[in-house]
């Protein structure tokens, strides 16, 4: 356990959100084998209280087509627009039901660190926990009358802990808040596209897509400051790590602190719309329309995506909360390679000998899939630069998302025939088969290496010379980097439909 956290106050969270859009589109067919299409769109996100509502939500979109030989077997296709997104409906739950507004705290919370205490590291989570665990308060089942629940604000006076709604937030206190001129996340999207008919009902195309989004959900902890002294330390790589430090001995005084704008606070959380993803990709797609009794298709994307944040939940924030811009790394979705492809076969009607029938009404539909890993992030496991913040710390020297996580391959197929009911029914038999070589697809890996992962040997470190590490069979599920779990084996399925 990081923490000691407890919460107190009225659960309840009930506000109206309207969400109002309108648009208008046009579309202008300029020559024959030209056209364009033109539109604009606004959007109200209508928010409450705190969290203030984006009034300039105005989303422009533009796109053409074009036969540029005028014989009906090339096309160029381009388009760019600018999307936004609703916010999500927690930031402003948290805001108002977790935040100092009006003078007032619906639901005030107490943390403390198992290392103690700002000014007081006697005052750990494992003394509160303990102490109220041998008077009954963690194990009981219900509360005493007029009571919310076992352990109430009174029972955290014996630790010189008050829970107060109105006022400054006493000591220990985490609050949320919201960045002055908060806006809603878009993302500026382009795309330009060719597509060839190189033969009858057989085409190629080739696309390029673009995605820049600003403005994503980043909580940051403007308690840190950047003031906070730094501190060096050699890689096992033979780099020097440099890190703000937050365990430095002038962190740990409440007043003229150099490391905390309020010391005696544990954290002031403010969800930000400071983050930004960045994605660029190609598709390569081949097609064969059905025709004569056959359908392919074969795509293959080759993708690149950057961004600053995962989630917008204060556990996913910065580790840094003094530079984002050293969070930016591979998304959590980014997929180098990706590769699918996929048919549908049909016999037809082969005749009304005994054979022929037998043959016909078959339709078998193959389908492979490749994709390489995605990215994963190294975690220490612990608060490494002592800012207050577990859930969120690398080992010491570590960028954002270096390890790289198992690829997928999957082969299945689906086999179908129908069978005439009558004149008006038929019923269909269906086989379904998924991962048919059975090959073994790991799915996630053991992503908490400890906080010296990249240290020295000779400094108590794990030797690593380079962050950016793989997925291993291990014989203990929770070493470090070791898989955790793998998607289904093969899979088979039967079923029959009736249509009448």
């Amino acid at each position: 356990p990081q923490f000691y956290q407890q919460g107190f106050g009225n659960p309840i969270y009930n506000y109206p959100r309207p969400y109002t859009s309108a648009y208008l589109q046009d579309s202008w067919a300029m020559k024959p084998n030209f056209t364009l299409n033109v539109g604009v769109r606004y959007e109200l996100d209508s928010q409450y209280g705190a969290l203030p509502s984006d009034y300039n939500n105005v989303a422009p979109r533009v796109a053409f087509s074009w036969d540029p030989f005028n014989d009906h077997k090339t096309v160029i296709r381009a388009g760019y627009g600018i999307f936004y997104s609703p916010i999500y409906g927690q930031i402003a739950d948290v805001v108002q039901t977790l935040g100092f507004v009006n003078n007032f705290r619906q639901i005030p919370q107490v943390f403390v660190p198992l290392t103690g205490a700002p000014g007081n590291p006697a005052l750990t989570s494992a003394v509160i926990f303990g102490t109220l665990f041998a008077q009954g308060k963690v194990t009981c089942a219900t509360a005493a009358p007029g009571q919310q629940a076992c352990i109430t604000p009174g029972d955290l006076t014996q630790f010189g802990i008050n829970v107060t709604q109105q006022g400054p937030p006493p000591p220990l206190s985490v609050v949320f808040s919201a960045q002055p001129g908060y806006r809603n996340p878009y993302s500026q999207q382009a795309e330009f596209g060719i597509e060839r008919q190189v033969a009858k009902d057989f085409s190629v195309s080739l696309s390029g897509i673009y995605v820049h989004t600003i403005g994503l959900p980043v909580a940051i902890d403007l308690n840190a400051l950047s003031s906070t002294p730094v501190t060096n330390v050699p890689l096992a790589s033979g780099g020097v790590a440099t890190f703000h430090n937050w365990r430095a001995p002038q962190c740990a005084v409440l007043v003229n602190n150099p490391c905390f704008a309020q010391p005696a606070l544990l954290q002031t959380n403010q969800y930000s719309s400071l983050g930004a993803s960045l994605y660029e990709g190609g598709i390569l797609e081949v097609k064969k329309r059905f025709s004569n009794y056959l359908q392919l298709f074969g795509s293959y994307t080759l993708s690149k995506a950057f961004d600053t944040t995962t989630d917008f939940n204060s556990d996913f924030g910065p580790q840094d909360n003094t530079n984002l811009a050293a969070e930016r790394g591979l998304s959590n979705f980014d997929q180098r390679h990706k590769v699918v492809v996929a048919g549908v076969i049909d016999t037809g009607n082969r005749g009304n000998n005994s054979l022929g029938k037998f043959a016909s009404g078959w339709q078998f539909a193959p389908i492979y899939r490749f994709n390489s890993g995605h990215p994963f992030n190294l975690l220490a496991g612990t608060d490494v630069n002592g800012d207050r913040h577990s859930t969120n710390d690398r080992p010491i020297g570590a960028a954002r998302n270096t390890g790289e996580g198992p690829d997928f391959s999957a082969f299945d197929m689906r086999l179908s025939r129908k069978f005439k009911m009558g004149e008006r029914g038929d019923f269909q038999f269906i086989a379904e088969g998924f991962n048919l070589l059975n090959r073994l697809n790991f799915a996630s890996v053991n992503n908490i290496v400890g906080p010296n992962f990249g240290l020295p040997l000779a400094l108590g470190g794990g030797g690593a010379t380079s962050f950016n590490v793989h997925g291993t069979v291990a014989p203990v599920i929770n070493a470090p980097l070791a898989f955790t779990s793998a998607y289904p084996a093969r899979q088979l399925q039967l079923g029959l439909r009736a249509s009448f």
